[in-house]
């Protein structure tokens, strides 16, 4: 027996909450909320931004203002970023928590990746980084004209 298509918008947000999970699960064993791990991330897979940069990502993420300079402020204290010349970094300790926790990550995603064929895979991530990469504001303009 086949289950029924499932709305777009529905298939996503079920998707999302199988994948988060582990995610969570992760994050909760590191001690490190998820605001946290996504600057750690960023800085890791980017190097050295400024802080207006982090706080504007942070945003995406509910942060206010506020907020996300608390957030920065806890991650200094922890020694895992220190201000540098191109803004904020990753600490020694923090790059040793980045790469720890993203190849925790990792090997998670490739297990669970590994019940799907590979090529639906990579072309979901393919659409996923394709729908990322759009200005939010031709979002808006082509879902609300």
């Amino acid at each position: 027996m086949t289950s029924p298509t499932l709305p777009f918008g529905t298939a996503m947000a079920l998707a999302e909450r199988n994948l988060r999970g582990p995610l969570v699960r992760i994050l909760a064993e590191e001690e490190l909320e998820a605001g946290a791990w996504f600057t750690v991330n960023a800085l890791g897979l980017r190097g050295a931004a400024p802080r207006a940069v982090l706080k504007q990502l942070l945003s995406t993420n509910g942060y206010d203002d506020a907020n996300a300079e608390a957030l920065l402020s806890r991650l200094a204290t922890d020694a895992l970023v220190e201000n540098s010349e191109g803004g904020l970094r990753l600490t020694p300790i923090g790059r040793e928590r980045f790469d720890s926790i993203s190849g925790r990550i990792r090997d998670v995603t490739r297990r669970i990746f590994g019940l799907f064929d590979p090529t639906r895979v990579e072309t979901t991530r393919a659409l996923l980084q394709q729908i990322a990469e759009v200005d939010p504001a031709t979002i808006d303009r082509v879902a609300f004209e």
